[in-house]
């Protein structure tokens, strides 16, 4: 079979972790097809000209990725490079036409605590300090561990969060995602990781998704050797549960994730915005019972009333 020797045209967010992220894909298909060229196009999201405004605001998660999958669907880029976390899940916001071709390797997925003078953890936070976040996941985990928490909202990219707290003093603390700070060239600031028993992920997170359209078979071909089997199967997992609950950026929904053995192990909770209510689920099966397994944890939650929980978060 001839080889295409069309480039590669990547786009993504111009962010600086966004760049760092798309060129790490860039530079793996460079490696595979010595042949092709790869090119680049950088895209000001959305998500990125609001970066200080609530994203239940100005049109939820989707902003981030929505001009980036523009550009797929009129044919000015292949491949898009998203954080996995930042894709909608539910299936009424998915874009018909594209599908993820590969997601690699996935980094750390737990979130970590930053702090102006070095907390190593939320238990060991002063009483009634201020931590900072507009995730409405840590936001309703951290008010579940402590009460006594003051949460106000924290927007902007890594850069920003991370001076508002340690040399703007907005607040005391904050909750940043390990991967982001590891990829973005910051990981002193990732040494105080948050145990997922105390803090759950967010589906996806940690993870990239590699997006192409769908009737590309080129691109597909070119793709599929960057998929990691294992980084997949879990992220798309944690996806299944979340647009089953039909979750979007008002809802708390944390979802993760694990492989042990030939087993994978899936948690989930849903929580009321306050923290006070939480429903949890925690179910393991087989690797090859995965769609099963995703389907208890589902029925586990249904049946425990998540989905009363969510409509009372978003119509707060």
């Amino acid at each position: 079979m001839r080889r295409s020797r069309r480039p590669i045209v990547i786009a993504s967010r111009r962010s600086p972790l966004a760049r760092i992220q798309a060129e790490s894909v860039g530079q793996a298909l460079a490696k595979l097809h010595t042949h092709v060229a790869v090119e680049y196009v950088w895209i000001e999201s959305a998500g990125d000209r609001f970066a200080t405004a609530n994203l239940a605001d100005v049109g939820g998660k989707g902003l981030f990725v929505r001009e980036i999958e523009k550009a797929l669907l009129q044919e000015k880029a292949d491949i898009a490079v998203h954080s996995m976390k930042d894709m909608p899940a539910a299936p009424m916001e998915v874009t018909q036409g594209l599908v993820i071709a590969a997601v690699p390797p996935r980094a750390d997925a737990r979130d970590c605590l930053v702090t102006r003078d070095g907390t190593a953890s939320i238990d060991a936070l002063p009483q009634g300090a201020v931590v900072g976040t507009s995730s409405p996941r840590r936001a309703a985990q951290l008010r579940h561990l402590r009460n006594d928490l003051r949460v106000e909202p924290l927007r902007g990219n890594i850069d920003t969060r991370l001076r508002k707290v340690i040399e703007d003093g907005v607040v005391d603390a904050t909750l940043l995602a390990v991967a982001g700070l590891e990829r973005g060239g910051l990981a002193e600031h990732a040494s105080h990781p948050v145990d997922p028993n105390a803090v759950l992920p967010a589906a996806g997170q940690g993870a990239l998704a590699i997006q192409c359209r769908g009737d590309d078979h080129v691109t597909l071909r070119r793709c599929m050797p960057l998929n990691h089997a294992a980084s997949s199967q879990t992220a798309h997992a944690e996806r299944d549960v979340v647009a089953a609950l039909r979750g979007d950026c008002h809802s708390p929904i944390a979802v993760y994730g694990q492989i042990e053995g030939d087993a994978l192990r899936l948690r989930a909770r849903v929580l009321s915005p306050d923290g006070v209510q939480l429903i949890e689920a925690d179910k393991s099966a087989k690797l090859s019972q995965a769609g099963r397994l995703v389907k208890r944890v589902i029925r586990r939650l249904r049946e425990t009333g998540a989905e009363a929980i969510l409509r009372a978060a978003r119509a707060s």
